[in-house]
């Protein structure tokens, strides 16, 4: 059997087909949670069922409104970190939201529960029990959402981060 050589011709069509059988990385696509829509359509389901959970469990209107207001903030807290771009990785934009609602947000949590207690207004304020956990729910995410805006701030990552480590 004789020697078969390969030509410049079948050297071309091999090379052709071994670069269309090569896949090509593929780009992710963002998640849906990242779309605003998605977060306004969550919110829009989530508050009438629990309006009407908080109706059957024989909840006050009051507290069926701090309630909402409760899951209101934690909705637009969560589809507001995954909304907006950030230029710092997820560990350090996680450590200023932590570091905002730990220490800020419960820093204005104590700070409203000490004036409200030495100004006795501590009993008309958290006449119902049901009262404390929303407020201080509250003030953690008020604390995240200042976190998140120092963490923006690049005065800030430069001082608490190396600047060579915040990219």
């Amino acid at each position: 059997m004789p020697k078969q050589y390969k030509t410049k011709a079948q050297s071309k069509s091999i090379s052709k087909t071994q670069t269309k059988t090569k896949r090509k990385e593929q780009t992710k696509t963002p998640g849906i949670t990242t779309k605003k829509w998605y977060w306004a359509i969550l919110a829009g389901v989530i508050l009438p069922i629990f309006s009407i959970a908080g109706y059957m469990m024989k909840l006050s209107l009051s507290n069926i409104a701090i309630l909402m207001l409760t899951i209101i903030s934690l909705l637009g807290l969560i589809g507001y970190v995954r909304t907006t771009p950030s230029n710092l990785p997820t560990s350090k934009r996680a450590t200023f939201l932590f570091v905002g609602a730990s220490v800020i947000g419960f820093s204005i949590w104590a700070a409203i529960v000490l004036i409200a207690t030495n100004t006795d207004l501590i009993e008309s304020l958290f006449v119902d029990t049901f009262l404390v956990i929303p407020s201080l729910i509250i003030c953690l995410i008020v604390g995240a959402f200042i976190g998140e805006l120092l963490g923006k701030n690049r005065r800030v990552q430069n001082f608490i981060f190396k600047p060579e480590n915040i990219i």
